[in-house]
Parts: structure tokens; C-alpha cells; sequence
């Protein structure tokens, strides 16, 4: 680690370097700053924009009879449309991509370089827009805005702080944020004045983006780069003489040989975005991701780019939309010129929890003021004075996230980052600000339409969380140098123990198994994770089915063709009982046959799979249900869709047996978790994709069923595709006889010549696999006793936890307790979205935590909502199932179902298919994982073919019964499941032999390793 002694200053410490603030350094930091014009401009203008009417008619004419009906209807709802959230959030998507690609400018060629590639990009998209003649005009413009924020919003933070001296770091940074608040002031007054010309208003609005533009290009042009970029591109002499002159005095060394020493470390790293997952970036990669993902959560964007529009649907007048748009524009400046003066007295930590409560408590109060008056329909008028307060707390939350949240969102990342990762840090900063920029940005006015003024309170809610979120792991930052950040998580509680003494950088993955287990050498190679991600897609197979049978399902089209009977029982349950609204054994059937006849592919498979490879059979699996998915599409009548769907499950049997012990085979030991849960991640975005598929196709004149079940055919052929260019298993090839290909393939997956050890290990696995004949017949011996218990019981809890209630009957579910036909499917996208997210948090950590802490964390989790989501039902509807929810109530219940989603992601979702296919011995691991997936198939069909009956007879009391047995199954894992984290696949024994139950279980001889090094 660079750096030598400290002197006591800041909150955590630095050493004190000479020189002073120099006029140069000041101006060139002003200079540099204008960078965050061009995002504020944007998050200004947009807003604006979108509420004259003018253009609006002209790009969007369908909302003209939307906002006529919402007049006597709702106000949530008047700008609900896809395409115009499209319109504005466009860009940030493609900031977020562009952003990785300025990481690799801005290290290899200088951040000014970046700075000027972002003014270019933006100029030219700002020209494009001005002058459009359609949407596609619009949206080719706002890419190109969006390129231009990406490398601005990557390179310019970067640029700041390594420009700036540490004691005044955190205002010339904040600098970026007084541009960016500015660009929004100054677009607010712009849109203020040209909403009143006769024509071409917006024309106006869009091209004045050229201004800024012009500004970043010839500042960016003129500017130097700073020492430490220069440093890092060999430039030594001239990074010297840089630093004199932004320094002011000639007496540099102890700094430079700082800067020095962290760019020879930066050199020895080849691949920033490889290393950034070491232990020692752990905690730069955490607020790297985190404190972007908290900054738009705030809801802060809503009020940026939405205020006019949010303004107008709550009844002030254009003109009074625009203003109060333009006042809360002028708070938003002056508190940042707040942090600008607080950030380096006070420090990050105080700005960051002020900043917070403050928002938090207007938060509330503006829900509860619209909640009031506007209540769960949407229909009522504001006074004058309600108005005015609630003008009033949005100025205060504004103010509150202008000195905390909006300028340390761009100060922490850039300043916590060591230089070898520090493009992609930031990177990393812009692409997760850009892409939930960019989901509120697509999504708001929808959340707004649907979830009413409780979308206040959720808002609220993430802010409660993220300070809690700081209070607890973030350190202070403040006068601490920049290349000397690694001794601020030294001595911090938590985060000590992921930074080593020396710092020294290093790319092999640390043994932390939980039981013990064997090193072997090699690491993760590029080969491998490619290997793994093809493999994984098999889970779309699944996941895709999994969330396009409830919505099609709930389709009126759909159901009229082929359960007309259906008609009858929906419009009796208006009368009588919501529970019973789709009871209907036929129907019930579509859906849960697919899992039958997986259940019976499963255990084919499990022969396939065993004699001919792994991806023969994954092959098999991705045909069969392209074929099923095709007859779907087609389908003239209830028989043939049967059909269809017994061809997907016989796809989804195999594909369900072979990936994960593909996975599991394939990966290192110390990233097996990681790995395989791809495969669970996949699932998950196949049920994300399907709901949205779902969510579009419900609105289609006509056949949007048949869209909904064709798309099936693409991941299927991604997955014939896919398995027919992937390599076999090392284990697999060994099975089969192949010893030499077998070794080769094992160097290349583990990117070493030195695999001795480890093929020996699965070498001696596959010969006692040989000896083994009738694997069906000794999985019931003694020795394999935990395999068999865990690779039924396992499946059998997923199953039981009342998850595929809510992935596969989602929109079902969300219609009969009263939600409409487009709020139901927007819930269950919702909830597609939750898991998706949630997986990746199972992704981060299986690894890290281990297995065990996630099975009993996430069945804590589902057994607490599973309760309060039966309760708010059985208060709403009782045990005669008649009443209605209240909007505020399906809300809650949404919430609480999301809370739930999110516990089994991350927890029983990826480790029911991870801990089966990796607890097996080889010689019975076909067989283990067919019935692992066949258990899992069976209680699915249970689950598919009953639930709706069980719900009509059980009512809400069903939500009980769920949460009863996930509190058996968590404390079954308590008791019985030993931690498998970073065992290797063949020495799994060396677990239950040192487990106090199962190794009563378990022979000497049954251990497998021992190949040591003499």
C-alpha cells in the first residue's frame, strides 16, 4: 500500500503532503466540472418537455384521450405511457453502457480524452433532437445523450479527485453536482419560457443542449490531464511537473512517489475488471455499486426529470407545474452550494444520515398529504394551501438530497477507488446510477399510476434503509489522500478483515470453505465463466415457463377459447367468493402437466446424462421444447396445447438434470456457488422477461397468447445452439473412458498445466463411479444416506414454500384478490423484477457466507410475510372471500410478497438446484440429480394442479399452511445441513464424515483425496 506515516486529520486519517489550493488547480477543476452540465441540462429538460402539449401531440398523441379520461377518472394515471417513459429514460440505458466502454478510454488514453469524446457525443445528440421529425429521431438522439453522459459522468469525478489536494477534495468534487444542479435550473427556467411560445417550443428546449456541450468540448480540449493519469500512461516527468504546478510548490516527492508506488501496483493489474473482485477492492466494489443504486432509490429523479409532469397530474395549472418545477430547481442549487461549504468540515458520514432523516420525513409527509386528498382513486383537487405545503416538502427533501446524497454520489466512488481500478470503480458508479436512472425514468409514471401515493412510502422506505446502510459501513473519507484509502477499511469494524496488511495485489481465490477441503491449483479462467453462462442459459428454459403460464393464463382470450366454463365461475365469484374465481381442474392442468412430464424426463435424463455427457443431454432438453413451444403457438385446441406442454417439461427435465451438474463440475471449487447460481439466475430472468412479454402481448387486439407462448422457441434455440458448441465436462469425459481429453480439458478450464492433484481426485471418484452398476439400486446404501436425504427433502421444501404460487399463478393471484387486468400484470413483473435482483444478491454472497447462513436467513424471511400477507387477506376478504382491497392494502400486500420473492432468491431458489448437484459422489450423481429434479417436478405439478383449489377451500388460512412449513424446513437445515462452501465436488465425503449426525453414515473408505505433495 502506498504511503508511509499518518497525521491525525479528518475522520480517518492521511498524511499531510505540501503545497496549497493554487489558482490553477481551482479553475482547471471548474473547468473540468462542466461536465455535470450536460447530465443536469438533461434531467431538466426532459421533464419539461414531456408536459407540452405541443409536443406531446406531435410524438404522442395517444395520450391526449388518456389525460381527457384521467380527468374524470384518476390523476395518477394521466402520462402513463411506455413510449414517452421510454423517450426520457433511453438515454441513461445507453450511459450505462457507455460508461464500461469510457473505463478502458479513460485508463488507457487520459480522463480529458473521455471528457471531450462525452461533450462530442452529446453535442451531436442534442442536434439530432432539435430538429426530429419523429420518435425514432428522438430516440436515436437520446442514445447519443446518452453516450455523452456516460463518459462525462465517468471521467469527469475521476478527474476532480485526483486534481484536487485531500483537505479541500470533497468541494472542488462537489463542484461536478453544483454543474449538474445548475444544468437542471437553468433547463427548468428554459422550459418555463419557451412552454409560452406558439410553435416549436421544444425544439428550443432540446437544442439549448448544444450549449453545454460546446462548453465540455473546448474545456475538455484546452485542459491538462492529471499526474496520476499521467503517471499511469509512463509519462513520469511530465506527471512531476503537473503536480508542482497544481500543487504550488516544488517540494512534491513524498506525493509523487504515493501516486508512484500506486501506479506500479495498478501496472501489475491486466484486467481491472477481473481484479476489482478481490478481497481487498471489496469494499470500493460495494459503495461503488451500492451508493448509485441508493441515489436514484431516493426517488430524487422522479422529482428532476418528472417534475412538471408530476406537478401537473397533482392539479397545479401548466404554468404553476413549470414554476414550482423551476423553484425546486433554484433549492437544488443553493444546497449543494451547502455541501460545497460542509463536505470538508463535517465530513461524508454527517452529510450522508442529515441528508436522510430529512428526506425520509418529507417523504412521508408528501405521500400522506396526496394520500389525503387524492386517496386510493386518484380523483379529488388540491387547495391552494395543500399545494403550497406540498410544494414546500419537496423543496425541503430536495434541499436534503442536494447536500447529501447528490453530490457524495459523485465524491465517494471517484475518491474510494485505488488507482488500478478506478476507471471501472467508476464504471461501475455510473453504469448502476445510469441503469436505475433509467428504470424509474421507464417505470415512474406507471408505479405512480398503480401504486397511487404509496409510491411515497416505498420511496421513504429505501431511504430508511440506505442510512441505516451507512450509518453502519461507511467509514469517513474526509483529508484522507487519495492513493492512501486502503488504511480508512483497515481500520474500519467490518471491513478490516477483506484488506491485507501489504495490500499486495494478487488474483488467486482465498480457501474459506466451511468445511474444509482441498486447494487446488489453477484459477478462474476467462474459458470457464463463458463455459458456465452458455451452460446456464438452460435455466431460461424454466424460468421462461415458469412466468409466461400465469399470464397467459389470466388472458381473457385465451380463457374464452379454451376454458369458456370459466366465464361463468368468474362472474358468479363477483357475487359470492374472490377465492374461487379460477378453480378449474382443466385449466390447472395447462399449467402443472409440463411439470409431470419433466418428472418423467428427469429420470431418462439422468441415463442420458450418465452415458453420453452432460451436454447431450442439455442438447436433447433445448429440442424438446422447442418443439413443445411451437405446437403451444399453434394450438387449435386443449389437447394440443396438453401436448405442447408435455414436450416442455420433457425439455425442462432435461435441462434441469444436466445444467446444474454441468455447473457444478465445470467451476472451481471456491466459485462453484457463484457459478451454479447462474443457472438460477437465468430461471429468474426467464420468469422477468415472460412477465413483461406477458405485460405487453395482454394488450394486443388479438393471438397475443400465442406470441406469449411461441417466444418460448428463443431460449430454446439459444439452448440447442448453446450445448451443441460447449465442451463436456472434465468428470464427465472421465466417466466415458476419455483420460487424455479429460486432462486437457481440465488445464484449460482451470488455466494451469499443474492439475495432478486434482484429476488424480476425480479420477479415483470415477473409478469407484465404474464399480457402481446399478446406481438406482446403491443410492439407497448406507454411505450415500445425507445425498439421498438432501437431494429429496431439498426440492421438496423449494417447492413447499408456496413459491410457484406466485411464479407461475402471479397474475392470477393478483386478479382474484382485486387487482385489475394491467395492474395484476404489472404486479408480476414487479415481482419478476424483485427475484432477478435478489438472485444476484444470492450470486454475490454463496461463496462468501456459505449455504447455510442463506437457506437460514431466507426462510426467517419468507415465514414473516408469508404470515402477513395471509393476514392482510383474511382481514380483507375473511373467510366467505367477499370484500374488496382498498389500493392501499394491495399495495402492502405487494410489498410483502416482493419481501418474500426476494428471500427465496437468494436462498432456496439458487440452492435448490446448486446444493443437490454438488453434495453427490460422481457415481451416483446422474441419479441424485434426477431426483432431485423429479421430486422438484412432482410437487411443482402438486402445487400447478391445487393450488387454485386449495385456495378456494383453504382461503387465506393457505398462506399459513405455506409458512408452517417453511418454519419445518428452516429448522430441518439448522439441524441436518453441514456448510459445503469451497469443498471440491469429489471430496464432498470429508463433509458428512465431520458432521455429528450423518457420520454415523459414512465409511472410512468413502473419503476420496489424499494425493498430497510428497
Amino acid at each position: 500500500m502506498a504511503g508511509g506515516a499518518f497525521v491525525s486529520e479528518g475522520g480517518s486519517g492521511g498524511r499531510d503532503y505540501e503545497g496549497g489550493v493554487t489558482v490553477f488547480v481551482v479553475i482547471t477543476c471548474m473547468v473540468a466540472a462542466m461536465g455535470g452540465l450536460l447530465f443536469g441540462y438533461d434531467l431538466g429538460i426532459s421533464g419539461g418537455v414531456t408536459s407540452m402539449d405541443e409536443f406531446l401531440s406531435k410524438f404522442f398523441p395517444q395520450l391526449e384521450k388518456q389525460r381527457v379520461k384521467a380527468k374524470h377518472e384518476t390523476a395518477y394515471c394521466k402520462f402513463d405511457d411506455q413510449k414517452l417513459q421510454l423517450f426520457t429514460s433511453s438515454l441513461y440505458l445507453a450511459a450505462l453502457v457507455a460508461s464500461f466502454v469510457a473505463s478502458v478510454v479513460t485508463r488507457k488514453y487520459g480522463r480529458k480524452v473521455s471528457m471531450f469524446t462525452g461533450g462530442l457525443a452529446f453535442l451531436t445528440g442534442a442536434l439530432i433532437n432539435a430538429f426530429a421529425i419523429n420518435v425514432t429521431m428522438l430516440i436515436i438522439g437520446r442514445l447519443l445523450l446518452g453516450v455523452g453522459v456516460g463518459f462525462a459522468n465517468q471521467s469527469t469525478p475521476v478527474y476532480l479527485s485526483e486534481m484536487a489536494p485531500a483537505k479541500i477534495r470533497g468541494a472542488l468534487n462537489i463542484c461536478f453536482q453544483v454543474a449538474i444542479t445548475s444544468g437542471i435550473l437553468v433547463a427548468n427556467l428554459i422550459n418555463y419560457g419557451t412552454s409560452n411560445m406558439a410553435k416549436n417550443g421544444w425544439r428550443v428546449s432540446l437544442g439549448l443542449a448544444a450549449v453545454p456541450a460546446i462548453l465540455m468540448v473546448i474545456g475538455s480540449f484546452f485542459l491538462p490531464d492529471t499526474p496520476n493519469s499521467m503517471l499511469e500512461r509512463g509519462k513520469y516527468e511530465e506527471a512531476k511537473q503537473m503536480l508542482k504546478k497544481v500543487r504550488g510548490t516544488e517540494n512534491v516527492d513524498h506525493e509523487f512517489q504515493d501516486i508512484r508506488d500506486a501506479c506500479e501496483a495498478a501496472k501489475k493489474v491486466e484486467h481491472p475488471w477481473k481484479n476489482i473482485r478481490q478481497s481487498k477492492y471489496r469494499p470500493a466494489l460495494v459503495f461503488c455499486s451500492a451508493i448509485p443504486f441508493f441515489q436514484q432509490i431516493t426517488g430524487i429523479n422522479v422529482i428532476m426529470f418528472y417534475a412538471p409532469v408530476l406537478f401537473k397530474t397533482l392539479g397545479f395549472g401548466d404554468d404553476a407545474a413549470l414554476m414550482s418545477a423551476v423553484i425546486t430547481g433554484v433549492v437544488n442549487v443553493l444546497a449543494t452550494f451547502v455541501s460545497l461549504y460542509s463536505v470538508d468540515r463535517f465530513g461524508r458520514r454527517f452529510l450522508f444520515l442529515e441528508g436522510g432523516i430529512q428526506m425520509f420525513i418529507c417523504q412521508i409527509l408528501v405521500g400522506s398529504f396526496i394520500g389525503l386528498k387524492f386517496g386510493t382513486t386518484g380523483t379529488g383537487t388540491l387547495t391552494p394551501a395543500t399545494a403550497d405545503w406540498i410544494l414546500v416538502f419537496i423543496c425541503v427533501y430536495v434541499a436534503g438530497f442536494a447536500w447529501s446524497w447528490g453530490p457524495l454520489g459523485w465524491l465517494v466512488p471517484s475518491e474510494i477507488c485505488p488507482l488500478e481500478i478506478r476507471p471501472a470503480g467508476q464504471a461501475i458508479n455510473v453504469s448502476v446510477n445510469m441503469f436505475f436512472t433509467f428504470l424509474i425514468g421507464q417505470f415512474f409514471l406507471t408505479m405512480l399510476c398503480h401504486m397511487k401515493f404509496g409510491l411515497f412510502y416505498f420511496f421513504a422506505g429505501m431511504v430508511a434503509i440506505m442510512t441505516i446502510f451507512i450509518y453502519f459501513l461507511f467509514p469517513e473519507t474526509r483529508g484522507v489522500p487519495i492513493e492512501e484509502m486502503g488504511r480508512v477499511w483497515k481500520q474500519h469494524w467490518f471491513w478490516k478483515n477483506y484488506i491485507p496488511d501489504d495490500a499486495v495485489i494478487g488474483g488467486a481465490f482465498v480457501s474459506e470453505g466451511g468445511s474444509g477441503g482441498r486447494d487446488y491449483e489453477g484459477g478462474v479462467t476467462v474459458f470457464v465463466v463463458i463455459t458456465c453462462m452458455v451452460a446456464a442459459m438452460g435455466g431460461l428454459l424454466f424460468g421462461y415457463d415458469l412466468g409466461i403460464s400465469g399470464g397467459v393464463t389470466s388472458m381473457d382470450e385465451f380463457l374464452s377459447k379454451f376454458f369458456p366454463q370459466l366465464e361463468k365461475q368468474r362472474v358468479k365469484a363477483k357475487h359470492e367468493t374472490a377465492y374461487c374465481k379460477f378453480d378449474d381442474q382443466k385449466l390447472q392442468l395447462f399449467t402443472s402437466s409440463l411439470y409431470l412430464a419433466a418428472l418423467v424426463a428427469s429420470f431418462v435424463a439422468s441415463v442420458v446424462t450418465r452415458k453420453y455427457g452432460r451436454k447431450v443431454s442439455m442438447f436433447t432438453g433445448g429440442l424438446a421444447f422447442l418443439t413443445g413451444a411451437l405446437i403451444n403457438a399453434f394450438a387449435i385446441n386443449v389437447t394440443m396445447l396438453i401436448i405442447g406442454r408435455l414436450l416442455l417439461g420433457v425439455g425442462v427435465g432435461f435441462a434441469n438434470q444436466s445444467t446444474p451438474v454441468y455447473l457444478s463440475e465445470m467451476a472451481p471449487a471456491k466459485i462453484r456457488g457463484a457459478l451454479n447460481i447462474c443457472f438460477q439466475v437465468a430461471i429468474t430472468s426467464g420468469i422477468l422477461v415472460a412477465n413483461l412479454i406477458n405485460y405487453g402481448t395482454s394488450n394486443m387486439a388479438k393471438n397475443g397468447w400465442r406470441v406469449s407462448l411461441g417466444l418460448a422457441a428463443v431460449p430454446a434455440i439459444l439452448m440447442v445452439i448453446g450445448s451443441f458448441f460447449l465442451p463436456d465436462t472434465p468428470n464427465s469425459m472421465l466417466e466415458r473412458g476419455k483420460y487424455e481429453e479429460a486432462k486437457q480439458m481440465l488445464k484449460k478450464v482451470r488455466g494451469t498445466e499443474n492439475v495432478d492433484h486434482e484429476f488424480q481426485d476425480i479420477r479415483d471418484a470415477c473409478e469407484a463411479a465404474k464399480k457402481v452398476e446399478h446406481p438406482w439400486k446403491n443410492i439407497r446404501q448406507s454411505k450415500y444416506r445425507p445425498a439421498l436425504v438432501f437431494c429429496s427433502a431439498i426440492p421438496f421444501f423449494q417447492q413447499i414454500t408456496g413459491i410457484n404460487v406466485i411464479m407461475f399463478y402471479a397474475p392470477v393471484l393478483f386478479k382474484t384478490l382485486g387487482f385489475g387486468d394491467d395492474a395484476a400484470l404489472m404486479s408480476a413483473v414487479i415481482t419478476g423484477v424483485v427475484n432477478v435482483l435478489a438472485t444476484f444478491v444470492s450470486l454475490y454472497s454463496v461463496d462468501r457466507f456459505g449455504r447455510r447462513f442463506l437457506f437460514l436467513e431466507g426462510g426467517i424471511q419468507m415465514i414473516i410475510c408469508q404470515i402477513l400477507v395471509g393476514s392482510f387477506i383474511g382481514l380483507k376478504f375473511g373467510t366467505t372471500g367477499t370484500g374488496t382491497l382498498t389500493p392501499a392494502t394491495a399495495d402492502w400486500i405487494l410489498v410483502f410478497i416482493c419481501v418474500y420473492v426476494a428471500g427465496f432468491a437468494w436462498s432456496w431458489g439458487p440452492l435448490g438446484w446448486l446444493v443437490p448437484s454438488e453434495i453427490c459422489p460422481l457415481e451416483i450423481r446422474p441419479a441424485g440429480q434426477a431426483i432431485n429434479v423429479s421430486v422438484n417436478m412432482f410437487f411443482t405439478f402438486l402445487i400447478g394442479q391445487f393450488f387454485l383449489t386449495m385456495l378456494c377451500h383453504m382461503k387465506f388460512g393457505l398462506f399459513y399452511f405455506f409458512a408452517g412449513m417453511v418454519a419445518i424446513m428452516t429448522i430441518f437445515i439448522y439441524f441436518l445441513f453441514p456448510e459445503t462452501r469451497g469443498v471440491p465436488i469429489e471430496e464432498m465425503a470429508r463433509v458428512w464424515k465431520q458432521h455429528w449426525f450423518w457420520k454415523n453414515y459414512i465409511p472410512d473408505d468413502a473419503v476420496i483425496g489424499g494425493h498430497d505433495e510428497n
